[in-house]
């Protein structure tokens, strides 16, 4: 899985994510060109290069006469980008980002979201690094987004409705839900930009990643802190962490095989991906059962409740973990006029295959041979 990891030392900004990407190998020129034809006037991106605390950082340099641009409601600029000659997805993941930034500005100013107009959406440097990070993505054939936990400093910004605290309230609404430290730095960190890249097309956020580092950059914008270096590295990982998935476990020992056996069926009934008890030996050496269950996040609190309904624990240790998965897709071969589908397993240069045990009991029967001769035959 190719996988970018967004390392934010200061905060994030769209301007800042355009240009990391562009510095990993997305194609300005090309970008240029799409942006040109959708905004109606030629654009033009181009890097240059400044220094942070002596490292070298891209900065993303947006040539484009904005002279005249009108206010634009959400409708104007979703019409704008679904004209634009790219992929479908990243339309989509596009207009997204709008209308998050849409939704946040409407409940903080107490207006529907087909009222919201104003500078920070309709501007199109705005409209050129949302459209541009989402098919940078796309270029890159990024397959994940994951960010460490975003900071956000203090004080006050002149925004366009006046004097404002940091973070913006926009930019605070849109983050809700998003897990968040805020430092002793003075001055915006956080634009509604980037929070809204963030919630639109991050999956998870952690302070450390897992793969093989394939490139990294490092990107910065105008704005320098006065303690901290602004600038965010970016790396693209290949990854074999294909998602995270919780491990719930408990101990038991005082229920029957028969409750065990419900237990099971009430547990992949909520969603469990996987339930196993294993026995082992606890207290005063009393013989029990480890319960372990494997299940997604969004299925977490159902199964907690579960177990507890339905099983005599009283506590239980949850932990969010990392999953490695193979690759897995289905080919299918022929053994004397019959269709065997063979599971196909591949982690970098591995590959194995595995005959699909139903269709091998399904073949034997017809031609009067045991499973066994037909996974023989299948794997020669």
């Amino acid at each position: 899985m190719r996988e970018l990891y967004l390392d934010m030392t200061t905060g994030i900004s769209g301007d800042i994510t355009l240009a990391a990407l562009i510095s990993l190998g997305a194609d300005s020129e090309k970008l240029s060109d799409i942006l040109s034809k959708m905004i109606g006037k030629p654009v033009k991106l181009k890097l240059e290069t400044l220094w942070r605390n002596a490292v070298a950082c891209s900065r993303l340099i947006i040539e484009c006469d904005i002279e005249g641009e009108p206010f634009r409601h959400l409708e104007d600029i979703k019409k704008m980008i679904y004209s634009a000659k790219c992929d479908n997805s990243v339309k989509d993941m596009a207009v997204n980002i709008f209308e998050i930034i849409a939704e946040a500005e409407s409940k903080v100013h107490g207006i529907s979201i087909e009222e919201v107009h104003f500078h920070e959406i309709g501007a199109v440097d705005t409209i050129i690094d949302v459209f541009g990070v989402c098919w940078a993505l796309n270029e890159l054939h990024i397959e994940r987004v994951t960010s460490n936990i975003p900071v956000t400093g203090y004080g006050f910004i002149n925004a366009a409705h006046g004097i404002m605290p940091v973070p913006a309230p926009a930019t605070l609404k849109i983050l809700e839900n998003v897990p968040l430290t805020r430092v002793d730095v003075e001055g915006e960190m956080i634009t509604p930009t980037g929070a809204a890249i963030l919630k639109g097309l991050v999956s998870e956020y952690t302070n450390s990643f897992s793969g093989k580092v394939i490139m990294d950059s490092f990107s910065t914008g105008q704005k320098e802190f006065k303690d901290m270096a602004n600038f965010m590295r970016a790396v693209i990982l290949e990854s074999a962490y294909n998602d995270s998935i919780i491990n719930i476990t408990t101990n038991i020992d005082d229920m029957t095989g028969e409750l065990f056996g419900y237990l099971y069926e009430k547990l992949m009934e909520k969603g469990a991906k996987d339930v196993i008890f294993i026995p082992a030996f606890g207290k005063k050496n009393r013989p029990l059962y480890v319960v372990n269950i494997m299940a997604y996040e969004e299925d977490k609190d159902e199964i907690i409740h579960t177990l507890f309904q339905y099983s005599s624990t009283i506590g239980m240790r949850v932990e969010k973990v990392n999953r490695v998965t193979a690759e897995r897709d289905f080919i299918e071969r022929e053994v004397m006029g019959e269709k065997i589908r063979l599971k196909r397993i591949r982690y970098e240069e591995i590959e194995r295959f595995s005959p699909e045990w139903e269709d091998c009991k399904k073949a034997a029967e017809k031609l009067n041979m045991t499973p066994y001769e037909i996974m023989n035959k299948v794997m020669q």
